[in-house]
């Protein structure tokens, strides 16, 4: 699940790390055309300085158990301060697959620094090269999850454009302001900003593939945004693909926020 992220280039003053440390526990719900096919928990921690660090794991579920039993296992961690998000650690594993899949990257200052990734990416024609440019200025589809936010809506999350490179390839997703809805799970109930989103390959993708073509085409693209009280940051409720196939929709059916508050 790779949740949306932001990397902002200019900071304006006025925020501040969390005043008591910030702690995160959702289980959230991938379902399909209404069928729930997999369930993914969270356990992410923002601390006083703006360290954070996020676990997510991720199974299959119902019908989807018939034909995989991939389970995958994502963690980051870095800063979050003055409104700037750095990661410096990012890991991913599929467990329980002929073909293992596996990312480990470090980044400082925004750039990758060391990268591993199985299987690598296979020289086909007509893909966009990736680049040493293409690492730069950008963080992981984890670490993108949390964005600067200072309205009590989470609304100026949505004024961002995404730069993301996953360890294979680099695209963008450009936000916007779409509006506001109230959003309740076990744990929590408050009001949240829908953010649209336009999804922009940048490099290591084919662009003549149809895959790649319906998915830079698609404005059937949202994402719902909950902001950590007292902090200056937000974080994803849920997500929103529409599919030929029916729309795709990750939202939490239990969510956890402990620690808010200035």
């Amino acid at each position: 699940m790779a949740v949306f992220a932001a990397a902002l280039a200019f900071v304006p003053l006025g925020f501040a790390p969390a005043q008591a440390d910030v702690k995160v526990d959702a289980t959230y719900e991938i379902s399909i055309a209404g069928w729930g096919i997999a369930r993914a928990t969270l356990d992410f921690t923002l601390d006083k300085q703006g360290r954070y660090e996020a676990d997510l794991f991720m199974r299959p579920k119902g019908v989807a158990t018939i034909v995989t039993a991939v389970r995958t296992t994502v963690t980051a961690k870095g800063s979050a301060t003055r409104g700037r998000v750095l990661p410096s650690n990012y890991t991913v594993s599929a467990e329980e697959i002929n073909r293992p899949v596996s990312v480990s990257m470090q980044m400082a200052s925004g750039n990758v620094s060391a990268l591993r990734a199985r299987p690598p990416l296979r020289e086909r024609p007509g893909r966009v090269p990736v680049t040493n440019a293409h690492r730069r200025g950008i963080v992981d589809p984890l670490s993108s999850g949390l964005m600067p936010a200072q309205a009590a809506d989470a609304r100026d999350a949505c004024d961002n454009t995404l730069q993301i490179f996953d360890g294979w390839t680099r695209y963008d997703v450009k936000l916007y302001y779409k509006g506001r809805r109230n959003v309740q799970a076990e744990g929590f109930s408050g009001t949240a900003s829908v953010c649209g989103a336009r999804w922009v390959p940048v490099a290591g993708h084919r662009p003549q593939k149809p895959e790649v073509q319906y998915l830079a085409r698609n404005k059937a693209l949202e994402v719902t945004m909950v902001p950590l009280t007292g902090t200056g940051y937000a974080i994803p409720w849920g997500v929103k693909i529409g599919t030929p196939n029916g729309e795709i929709l990750i939202e939490p059916s239990a969510f956890s926020v402990t620690g808010t508050g200035v």
